[in-house]
């Protein structure tokens, strides 16, 4: 019994502690995404393979050193058939002979070093790598704005039902209380049963919205681990709450806040577009050139008539032969068919097309600057009268409360103004949702990190 009581707190301590929540603040769910996120992740092997593809390219104009070694054994040594030069005149002697000059067996090996010493497009290449290389970076960089960005929206959209929810949950304890006291007096017959009626109503479309509340939550928090590379059994609790957010999300000043596109990732990307496309047109003019490779060759060669490769004190003939070289390669490149010309007017139409995109997204980033601008701005107004409407809906519930527990208020006032609360509630936080979205969308547009 013992054993199993102990067994029985052992496995309630796991229960318990599987159970804890992961508590994440704003900046450290966007922190946790940074470090966690496979995407992301991705993006910066990404750099690491363009590294190494820099590394390689650069190789190509290093010396290139290579070692071959080779044996043969012919199984029927070839010959020729030649004219009997020992014949003598007026013999019987054959006047061919079959002569095998070949060796039975045969070795060498080669040591051989090949230089660059010219050619265009490496040159080109080196410089398009370097290129790559500031792409591969940009594309990490926008990978993680596009992770900030999305971290960010699924945290104020969960904490957002939270906050829903509470309210909802909040009206519903009021109610159950006031539909008790109403029950209660209708007993006595003071209300009518048709209060009750009303209440029950009201608290049954309250439990609706609370269990759909309750749905979306776990979808809104799910959204948000998937971004957090998370399992969907992780429990996940947001600490920060949308009033903290508004507040402690700061923008600069709005109105003297000069917009350039050239501080989106997104244009630094395309305009290094048009970069690769120009450095790939350079790259196939300089194909026209001509390219030189220095070369160096060092050989041994042995040919013998038996395999006596492991044997010493052997005659002069059966020595290795040394032999090495050096030389030049030129290759003058005459005619490709038309291929090279070919393809340099459809680069031209490629880096076209690339100056196209970079202007339309010039136009398109503007375009969402002024609207995120005018959307901060129309958020800000609307979060105060919005305010200002719930404290106004607060002090109305307060009175219509007040005068039904004196008894010269209606159950139907007392609902209504319970109503109109709760409404001025979801409406007010609506507004802090809207607010907060637009200063992220603010940040996202002005090419700001969002933090």
């Amino acid at each position: 019994m013992k054993r199993i009581y102990t067994i029985a707190l052992l496995l309630g301590s796991i229960s318990l502690h599987a159970q804890d929540a992961q508590k994440f603040s704003f900046s450290e769910a966007i922190s946790y995404a940074e470090q966690n996120n496979t995407s992301y992740k991705n993006a910066k092997l990404d750099v690491n393979i363009a590294k190494e593809t820099v590394k390689q390219t650069a190789s190509y104009g290093l010396p290139q050193v290579s070692a071959s070694a080779g044996y043969q054994q012919y199984i029927t040594i070839p010959g020729n058939w030649v004219n009997n030069f020992t014949k003598v005149p007026g013999s019987s002697a054959p006047d061919f002979i079959f002569l095998q000059f070949q060796q039975e067996f045969a070795s060498s090996a080669n040591i051989n070093v090949n230089q660059l010493l010219f050619d265009g497009t490496y040159i080109v290449g080196l410089q398009a790598t370097k290129a790559f290389m500031g792409m591969s970076e940009l594309l990490k960089s926008k990978s993680l704005k596009d992770l900030q960005l999305n971290v960010a929206k699924a945290y104020i959209t969960a904490v957002s039902t939270q906050k829903n929810l509470d309210l909802i949950e909040a009206n519903i304890k009021l109610l159950e209380k006031s539909a008790f006291e109403v029950k209660e007096m209708n007993k006595e017959g003071f209300v009518e049963s048709l209060d009750v009626d009303r209440l029950n109503l009201t608290l049954s479309n309250l439990y609706i919205q609370q269990e759909k509340l309750q749905n979306a939550i776990i979808i809104t928090k799910n959204v948000l681990k998937i971004h957090l590379a998370l399992p969907m059994e992780a429990n996940i609790e947001l600490t920060d709450n949308l009033e903290q957010l508004e507040s402690s999300l700061n923008i600069a000043d709005i109105q003297n806040n000069a917009f350039d596109a050239k501080n989106r990732i997104e244009h630094q990307i395309l305009d290094q577009s048009v970069s690769l496309g120009l450095l790939d047109k350079k790259r196939y003019q300089a194909s026209a050139l001509p390219s030189l490779v220095g070369f160096y060759q060092y050989q041994r060669s042995t040919l013998r008539s038996e395999f006596n490769f492991f044997q010493s004190n052997l005659p002069i003939n059966n020595q290795w032969v040394p032999s090495s070289m050096y030389g030049m390669s030129l290759r003058v490149p005459i005619f490709a068919g038309g291929m090279t010309r070919s393809k340099i007017s459809e680069t031209n139409i490629k880096i076209e097309k690339a100056k196209n995109e970079l202007a339309n997204f010039d136009r398109y980033a503007e375009f969402e600057y002024l609207n995120a601008k005018n959307g901060y701005a129309v958020n800000v107004k609307q979060a105060e009268n919005q305010k200002s409407n719930l404290a106004l809906a607060q002090r109305i519930y307060d009175k219509a409360t007040l005068k039904y527990k004196e008894g010269v208020g209606s159950t139907l006032e007392m609902m209504q103004a319970e109503t109109e609360l709760r409404t001025a509630n979801n409406n007010y936080m609506n507004a802090i949702y809207d607010l907060v979205l637009s200063k992220i969308e603010f940040q996202h547009a002005t090419g700001n990190p969002i933090k």
